[in-house]
């Protein structure tokens, strides 16, 4: 009995003792909406750039159109065959290509064409010396040394009546012991001082006096300008030079083209033979570049005239026989 009232008074002091409350307090709650506030602010963000990003995608879904499909139609003509063509034809006559023999070939045979001086009876022939003097006529350069002008432009002056056109002028004139007669010597001093002075002073000459070797104003440089100190130089020098000894134009000739740029003109003065070999020797020299045009000038009747007219025809020049008193 005494143990049940024990028992029954703890029951009741137990139920007397306060209960603990279910439910959250204050602050617990505040930091749940706060977090339910940053989620939501996390989420509308993200969202609303997924849309967007959904947005620039468009999708069709549909059945697709069949392409339309046109119609082409044929006919088919009924046409008779087709034969072979005949020749063709102008005007009734059959065309076929034209074979002109070589002998009609007027630029084969008619040194007018090139501008050639009159058939020379030289002893090459006068067919030799045609085509030999076309080659020179149109070899590359048409003149001088360094692309030269030839007889095409550039300055020009005469001499013993012979016109040449040009910017570097050679002159080789024969000082021999023959030329001391009838006044030859002096004459030939008188025009080549007249043609160089003719010459502006943008062109240049070269002067050699030549007997068996040869004499010039500068061994160095050969071509000066023709200004008007020049002239005076070569006034003074070609006074003081006196004829006398053989005539061999080659060691002037050498020297001539030796030079740095080749001179494009060459007025050629002889009034005797010159050796045998001589003609061979000046044309060779002149081979070895672009072609120098050289006009011959025989001074007087007793002048070899064939070499001349060789080396004139074989380099696009001209020959002309001169006397002291003009030329013929």
């Amino acid at each position: 009995m005494r143990t049940r009232l024990q028992s029954a008074g703890r029951t009741r002091r137990a139920s007397r003792t306060p209960t603990m409350s279910t439910e959250p307090d204050e602050p617990t709650v505040q930091r749940r909406v706060s977090w339910i506030w940053i989620g939501l602010a996390v989420s509308l963000p993200f969202h609303a750039l997924l849309l967007g990003i959904l947005s620039l995608f468009e999708v069709r879904i549909g059945v697709p159109q069949a392409r339309a499909e046109s119609e082409v139609e044929y006919t088919l003509l009924d046409l008779p065959p087709l034969e072979a063509a005949p020749d063709a034809t102008i005007a009734g006559g059959e065309v076929s290509p034209e074979i002109r023999p070589v002998g009609e070939d007027r630029n084969a045979s008619d040194p007018t064409q090139f501008g050639l001086p009159d058939p020379t009876g030289n002893e090459r022939g006068d067919a030799d010396a045609v085509q030999a003097g076309a080659e020179g006529l149109f070899s590359s350069g048409g003149g001088g040394g360094s692309g030269g002008l030839g007889e095409g432009s550039g300055a020009a002056t005469t001499f013993f009546g012979v016109s040449g056109r040009g910017r570097r002028y050679g002159y080789v004139v024969d000082k021999s012991g023959s030329m001391g007669m009838q006044g030859r010597m002096q004459r030939a001093k008188e025009e080549i001082i007249r043609s160089i002075s003719a010459l502006p002073d943008f062109a240049s000459a070269c002067i050699t006096l030549f007997d068996d070797n040869f004499t010039t104003l500068d061994h160095e440089r050969g071509f000066l300008k023709c200004r008007d100190d020049t002239v005076t130089r070569y006034r003074k020098w070609i006074e003081q030079v006196a004829q006398g000894g053989g005539t061999n134009p080659v060691p002037a000739f050498l020297f001539l083209f030796s030079r740095p740029e080749r001179p494009d003109v060459v007025f050629f003065m002889s009034d005797g033979e010159i050796p045998p070999d001589a003609a061979d020797e000046i044309l060779r020299l002149n081979r070895r570049g672009p072609n120098t045009v050289i006009h011959c000038i025989a001074f007087g009747q007793a002048a070899a005239t064939a070499p001349l007219r060789r080396i004139a025809s074989e380099t696009g020049g001209t020959f002309t026989v001169a006397t002291p008193g003009g030329t013929q």
